[in-house]
């Protein structure tokens, strides 16, 4: 059924709010004040998903696209929108989550945007059909791949390889197999991981290594669902700087999306330790803070993923940082730092997870610890970790709200909580 609906707002996702017949709507790649015809898809008892036909009436906020591929390609959800109603708008479901936890967000809260161009981190869909290779990112609530050549959010290194994506995903995949791709773009050049529900098929193999030597990638792995991943050829160690200190990144650990994101977050954390002589940093990987903020202080870093634990030691001992920084394996989700062990610290760091770190929080609100820095990428997690950090007598200070995946719903934030 199409139908014609004024749409009044936003949601938590993005998409344009409307109502029809007393249900409410929500239309993706729509803006407040518009008027817009729509196709209804069953959503919930009281709701509907509706696809945009057309934009009958405009809003003045209303600008063009400057992605081709907008509203096919649903990498991106908000290009359609001007760039300071957008980020009004971020920052203001920033303060709505918060909300709903009774904690307001301080006046003086920084908002920092992420220029276009600046992701070293994607994972594209790609599927074999008849030999075709399909390379891109998911159509909007589908599971369809939407051809992609080019992309705005990607740096110039990762934009010149999505050819070299297409011939790899040609040598590595059989007919009507697919798998993700998660490519980085690191110091050494690309680093390439297949995530597929099957293996690699042991005739891929060859031909896999051949066009990655070809292509001139640093590294190809293969992940087979969750089973530990395989290097299947490393021409050069694919590796990262954390402050100077050079880090050979392992298959799969987690990194910043942008290094342009990535410095703003350490310049918010190492501000928020202030004079701390003796930091824990935890859910820390391969040190994106730990390195910073051991230029001035003994740290601890704790990660439950071993290899970004050895990477980090690896890293230590070739600096000769033994005894600025320090690396302990440990899953903080299931077995946080209690009380007594953090009673050492100056001052905690965590970024963890989009669950976040609501058993280390509770650890901490019971701890002697004064000064927390909280790092998250989801406001609603980091809202309920901050509803336990307040209620045991903390005081939410600085706040950087960092939009580092640009034309999107995800905000990252950095919040520096203190107590007397």
């Amino acid at each position: 059924m199409t139908v014609d609906i004024a749409i009044d707002s936003l949601g938590a996702q993005g998409d344009g709010i409307g109502r029809h017949e007393g249900a409410q709507i929500f239309v993706p790649y729509t803006l407040p004040g518009e008027t817009v015809r729509a196709r209804l898809e069953t959503k919930g008892r009281n709701s509907f998903n509706g696809r945009l036909v057309e934009v009958l009436q405009p809003a003045p906020n209303r600008v063009v696209p400057p992605c081709p591929l907008f509203t096919r390609c649903g990498g991106c959800a908000m290009q359609h929108m001007a760039l300071p109603d957008y980020q009004a708008w971020k920052k203001a479901q920033v303060a709505a989550t918060l909300a709903t936890r009774g904690i307001d967000m301080p006046a003086k809260a920084k908002f920092i945007s992420t220029a276009q161009g600046q992701r070293r981190r994607a994972v594209f869909a790609a599927t074999k059909d008849k030999d075709h290779v399909t390379l891109g990112f998911h159509a909007e609530m589908s599971h369809e791949i939407v051809p992609l050549d080019d992309c705005l959010l990607l740096t110039p290194a990762l934009r010149a390889g999505l050819p070299h994506l297409v011939r790899l995903a040609a040598a590595a995949l059989n007919n009507k197999q697919s798998a993700d791709i998660q490519v980085t773009e690191t110091l050494t050049g690309l680093d390439l991981l297949f995530q597929s529900g099957d293996n690699l098929a042991e005739s891929r193999r060859q031909p896999l290594i051949a066009a990655a030597r070809t292509a001139d990638v640093a590294r190809v792995s293969w992940a087979h669902g969750k089973r530990q991943p395989e290097p299947i050829v490393m021409e050069r160690v694919p590796q990262v700087r954390f402050a100077d200190i050079l880090i050979d990144l392992p298959i799969g650990a987690f990194l910043q999306p942008s290094a342009e994101g990535e410095a703003a977050l350490v310049e918010a954390v190492t501000a928020g330790t202030g004079k701390a002589k003796r930091i824990a940093d935890l859910f820390g990987g391969c040190g994106t803070f730990s390195f910073p903020l051991g230029k001035f202080a003994r740290v601890l870093s704790v990660d439950s993923y071993k290899p970004a634990v050895a990477a980090l030691i690896a890293a230590v001992n070739r600096a000769q940082l033994s005894g600025r920084v320090e690396a302990l394996a440990r899953d903080l989700e299931q077995s946080p730092l209690p009380p007594q062990d953090l009673k050492p610290f100056d001052a905690v760091v965590y970024d963890p997870p989009r669950a976040g770190a609501e058993m280390q929080s509770r650890m901490i609100a019971k701890s002697i610890v004064k000064r927390v820095v909280a790092v998250s990428c989801n406001p609603a997690s980091f809202a309920r970790d901050a509803r336990i950090l307040i209620d045991a007598g903390f005081n939410l200070g600085d706040f950087t709200i960092l939009d580092q995946f640009l034309w999107s719903h995800h905000t990252e934030l950095v919040a520096v909580f203190t107590r007397k």
